[in-house]
């Protein structure tokens, strides 16, 4: 089935790889990409969206506090927060807002794992 996933990441060249690692496992999705919290707000209006990875570190909201408010907004999509800051309380924060922590660098088969994931029904958080 063909979803929507949006990459959230201040980056251009790692919103490339991202998207260059969606579309290796999921070839027939579409990709959108932003590169802050509010350029994700204004795709969504553009575009329905199923899955977004989203990066611990941009200006303006980091990738948990822009989770937590497009968790409120779309409360079924399913969500991952890349990052190389696995202190407890980054990951703890991540899981909170019922998304995957995925950390930096990348791996191809963690990147896979999650996509297939999202055929499922989106496992709720604790505090849901």
């Amino acid at each position: 089935m063909s979803k929507t996933a949006i990459i959230v990441d201040d980056s251009k060249l790692s919103r490339m790889h991202v998207r260059a690692m969606i579309l290796r496992h999921k070839p027939d999705w579409s990709v959108v990409e932003a590169a802050n919290g509010d350029e994700l707000f204004r795709k969504l209006d553009e575009a329905a969206v199923d899955v977004a990875i989203i990066d611990y570190n941009m200006p303006g909201d980091n990738g948990v506090e822009a989770a937590a408010k497009l968790r409120a907004a779309k409360p079924d999509i399913h969500i991952a927060i890349i990052t190389a800051n696995a202190q407890d309380a980054v990951v703890s924060g991540i899981r909170a807002v019922g998304a995957a922590f995925m950390p930096k660098p990348l791996d191809e088969e963690q990147v896979g794992r999650f996509l297939a994931s999202t055929a499922l029904p989106r496992r709720r958080a604790a505090s849901e």
